[in-house]
């Protein structure tokens, strides 16, 4: 026989199994893929550890002395989050964003606030079962991070990732925890002026009489910043070269706030948070204002871009004098 039909039919016999390990790779389900992803990554770093009840890995610990927090608590935390290959994807720290170089002049570095009410369950795991002051290092799968597992290898939403989560407090209440860092912030800067309401500070820098008409549109300045002293945003092109957040692609434009006799309707009519058109409400042309507020009047629980949730906000505003 030639020699070249036993090769065929060597071949032809092979095509079966091919096909049907084809048909394995290509139905197995990403969760699998992501389970087994995460397996050789714990024998190769990990090899002693043990799975929670769930599937989450502890890898590392400090215990802390202070509270616990429950299920539905607030908890100020700093932490790091990176994938399987080491890549980190968050982190709360500037002096690790200065090492990666992604270092952003308008970030917020700080200890964060989060709901747990609002959180992953993985994390609700970890979280309830720290106390103040201490440190966990854990790998979480995406399931535990309520995501959808994917085919990635090991970046991605939908992939397993670390957490190094270090509980700096339980907070009883996120709102009262910013009123007392406004009200400390005010005695500092501003001799312990009282809040205009509750949650919201005012006070103008400079007045006129030049009073604005109901239904007049106004041009409005103004340089957004953390208490801190971060500047994160701002419409005056000079401002933001100064403190390097300059976007050659922003056209740096005073911003319109229309003015209303009635306070509610200035804040309907406008797109400003609440607390920025609160301030602007208050003002006359030419006058400048320093308003600073809690996250309820800002960006919320959640926060927005780069602000995170449970953030006061400072401005400094100014109406542009009538044409």
């Amino acid at each position: 026989m030639n020699a070249f039909f036993p090769r065929l039919l060597m071949i032809l016999a092979a095509v079966p199994f091919l096909l049907f390990s084809c048909a394995e790779e290509i139905d197995e389900s990403s969760e699998s893929v992501q389970d087994r992803i995460l397996q050789a990554y714990i024998k190769t770093h990990y090899p002693d550890a043990v799975p929670s009840q769930s599937g989450l890995y502890i890898v590392d610990s400090i215990p802390g002395t202070g509270r616990t927090p429950g299920k539905s608590s607030c908890v100020l935390v700093d932490y790091t989050v990176s994938y399987l290959d080491g890549t980190y994807s968050s982190y709360t720290y500037d002096s690790l964003a200065y090492q990666l170089g992604t270092h952003s002049n308008s970030g917020y570095y700080h200890p964060r606030i989060w709901y747990l009410g609002n959180c992953a369950s993985g994390i609700v795991e970890l979280l309830t079962g720290m106390k103040e002051g201490g440190m966990v290092k854990a790998i979480i799968p995406a399931v535990l991070l309520d995501e959808e597992s994917g085919m990635e290898i090991v970046q991605g939403d939908g992939s397993s990732k670390i957490y190094e989560i270090w509980l700096r407090e339980v907070i009883d209440d996120p709102y009262i925890y910013q009123t007392n860092q406004m009200k400390n912030y005010s005695t500092i800067y501003f001799s312990g002026m009282d809040s205009t309401e509750y949650g919201f500070y005012f006070i103008k820098t400079a007045s006129t009489m030049d009073s604005i008409t109901s239904g007049t549109t106004v041009n409005v300045r103004y340089i957004g910043k953390f208490l801190d002293g971060t500047v994160f945003d701002t419409n005056i092109a000079d401002t933001a070269k100064k403190y390097r957040i300059y976007n050659a692609a922003a056209t740096y434009e005073a911003s319109s706030f229309k003015y209303q006799d009635n306070e509610d309707a200035a804040l309907d009519n406008n797109s400003f948070i609440a607390g920025f058109s609160m301030a602007a409400w208050r003002m006359n042309y030419g006058e400048k204002a320093v308003t600073f507020f809690y996250s309820p009047l800002g960006y919320g629980d959640n926060g927005s871009g780069d602000i995170p949730g449970f953030v006061p906000l400072r401005f400094e505003i100014w109406i542009e004098q009538e044409d």
